[in-house]
């Protein structure tokens, strides 16, 4: 029997429970959110959702507050052999959707100024599983590049995440496809890239400057890593509203049916042992490891996306966890907040979130 417990229903976990659910891949569903109304709904529509196509996995609903002090107590009892966490007080899409003068300034603000909200609840989770001391594999989805790393080098942290540079990987195929006649499925690709990247890939126009990445691809037995990057970048347009989770979701799947089968299999993963931005890995029975091209070092592959989380509005991720952010950041922060933010430590995340929901008025829930 297989167990997986998704912590937080949020609109991702709402998405990854429907798909999972369907696939077949765990035998017992755990959906541990706060809202019990609105959980036991969604639990309830997954089970006929899955039931129609064949699969009948055993799903149900258990209130959880990760803040709450049986938090890791409750966990224990779950008994997960896989535990998905996907909290944040501030999700992208919700930005977007912001009014007035302050929602004007946040939508155009990097995507570190609220990274403060992702940080918060992960840390309050972090708590829970520390006290739970559970053997599951934790995955993170909330903004795993950056918030894994912080919270490895402060404590215990995530096996690694899911999405972002999965969901680059197709258009690396796609640009082979076009440019030499390949199936797609035949093309085999090694990407090492930062979480800003797939904002670049899935654009309508090409940008003049663009993030970093490492890009390999082979076609029976040719290196096609020239035609896989000239393509990379062209453009294609996607929907960024409430579809963009589909592409989450479709990793997610990837990623958990990979992991829990019993052959390795190529994915790709964000955060990895705490490490920044995104990496090919080998997955199977229930573990991870690095598959860099060999003419990659795990050094390069790490210094080029931490250089990369420019793009993301951060300067750096020291030793100690503390977010350092880049000017334009510091600048944002100091128009929503009305004082001047240069980085952000782990105890200070949760004061920060407050105070930014409170600047965009969005009340915490």
């Amino acid at each position: 029997m297989s167990r997986l417990v998704l912590v937080s229903l949020g609109t991702l976990n709402g998405t990854v429970l429907e798909a999972v659910a369907r696939s077949g891949v765990f035998d017992e569903i755990v959906v541990a959110s706060r809202n019990a109304d609105y959980g036991r709904r969604k639990v309830n529509t997954a089970r006929v959702g899955a039931a129609v196509v064949g699969k009948f996995p055993k799903i149900e609903f258990v209130p959880f507050d990760l803040n709450g002090a049986n938090a890791g107590e409750q966990l224990k009892r779950m008994e997960a052999d896989v535990v998905v966490t996907a909290p944040s007080l501030l999700p992208w899409w919700a930005v977007d959707r912001l009014d007035g003068e302050k929602g004007e300034a946040a939508r155009t603000a990097p995507f570190a100024t609220f990274v403060a909200c992702h940080v918060a609840p992960m840390l309050a989770f972090r708590r829970a599983w520390m006290l739970a001391r559970i053997p599951a594999a934790w995955v993170n989805l909330s903004y795993p590049d950056g918030v894994n790393a912080v919270l490895t080098r402060t404590g215990a942290g995530p096996l690694c995440g899911i999405g972002n540079v999965e969901e680059a990987v197709p258009k690396a195929r796609f640009a082979v496809a076009e440019a030499l006649g390949a199936p797609p499925d035949e093309v085999e690709v090694r990407l090492v890239a930062p979480h800003a990247l797939e904002y670049f890939l899935y654009a309508a126009e090409t940008a003049k400057e663009l993030p970093p990445c490492l890009v390999k691809a082979t076609w029976r037995g040719r290196d096609v890593s020239a035609e896989a990057r000239a393509g990379l970048f062209t453009p294609m347009p996607i929907l960024y509203d409430m579809d963009f989770n589909l592409l989450t979701q479709a990793s997610a799947v990837r990623f958990l049916s990979a992991f829990m089968a019993k052959e390795n299999s190529l994915v790709h993963v964000p955060g990895p042992d705490g490490r920044v931005g995104g990496y090919p890995m080998q997955a199977g029975n229930r573990r991870i490891a690095l598959d860099l091209p060999p003419e990659w070092s795990e050094a390069e592959a790490i210094a080029m996306n931490e250089k990369a989380l420019h793009w993301d509005g951060v300067a750096g991720i020291t030793g100690d966890g503390i977010i350092q952010f880049t000017d334009k950041t510091a600048a944002a922060l100091r128009t929503l907040l009305g004082r001047s933010v240069y980085q952000l430590s782990p105890h200070e995340a949760a004061l920060m979130a407050n105070e930014l929901l409170a600047a965009v008025g969005v009340k915490k829930s």
